[in-house]
């Protein structure tokens, strides 16, 4: 079976724009689905809407089994879109009800089809190692600060520093800075005015710092692919060029033995032909 005119129409930009255009349709419409307003006055048509839009996103998946076969398999977005339209079709009765909430992960599939969020994705999955050894750093962080505060200020403020895991809990509150002054840090320090030292110290080591570098190491992974992206292509466009290249001197070497071939017969003296190469 011939599958490259399906290939040609599964990567054409057409059908890729299609599919970004009817997942944010769907995803509008499954946010409508929460409105009794509009669930009352048209809901039968955004169901049916709903139902031909999962039918589409169900044909693309057959398309690219039929072209990639085993290969749709060996690609991490592919398998996440497989997923989703495997949940979207569970029948939304009895104890499946649930999972007809989780539609509106179809949304996510944006990510895979636009290139700039796929990007983003990517560049933070690649971080994980990095950020899972800030993450450590944060615990450490918080940990010591959390049993210092437990130390220091649980006997007078139990709600905040009681115990080791409301110590923590008030520490991830200063930390987001939602709060953290008039709720928590200056009536502690009506009690205990050098408390204050305590509270800018975490602030500037696990806020300002802590966050900071993990940040960095976001932003430093996002431009190593971006450079990595830049070597690939200039390495592809290199073999592209030598490719060429290597064709058009066979070219010219067929050229110069025909035109020696053609003087041969008509009798005319052999001179010598170059090549440029």
């Amino acid at each position: 079976m011939n599958t490259q005119p399906i290939k040609r129409l599964v990567e054409s930009s057409l059908f890729q724009n299609t599919i970004i255009f009817l997942i944010v349709l769907n995803s509008l419409l499954i946010g409508l689905e929460t409105s009794d307003y509009w669930m009352d006055r048209y809901g039968y048509i955004i169901d049916q809407v709903d139902l031909v839009i999962l039918g589409v996103f169900i044909v693309e998946i057959v398309l690219k089994l039929v072209v990639y076969h085993y290969r749709f398999f060996k690609n991490a977005w592919n398998v996440f879109d497989l997923m989703i339209i495997l949940i979207s079709v569970v029948p939304a009765a009895s104890s499946f009800t649930v999972f007809r909430a989780f539609r509106i992960l179809r949304t996510l599939r944006l990510v895979k089809n636009v290139p700039k969020l796929r990007f983003i994705i990517e560049s933070l999955l690649k971080a994980i190692p990095s950020i899972g050894w800030i993450v450590a750093l944060l615990l450490m962080i918080f940990y010591v600060f959390a049993v210092l505060g437990t130390n220091l200020y649980g006997s007078q403020f139990p709600e905040w520093f009681g115990t080791l895991g409301k110590s923590m809990f008030t520490l991830f509150q200063i930390m987001t800075l939602e709060s953290w002054s008039s709720g928590i840090a200056r009536p502690v320090m009506t009690e205990v005015p050098l408390a204050a030292i305590y509270f800018i110290v975490f602030i500037l080591v696990a806020t300002y710092t802590t966050l900071n570098v993990f940040i960095a190491i976001v932003v430093n992974t996002m431009n190593e692919m971006h450079h990595q992206e830049i070597m690939e292509e200039d390495s592809r466009i290199k073999l592209f060029v030598h490719e060429e290249h290597e064709q058009l001197k066979h070219k010219i070497d067929d050229l110069s033995a025909e035109i020696k071939e053609l003087k041969s017969l008509l009798g005319e003296p052999q001179l010598p032909l170059h090549s440029d190469r």
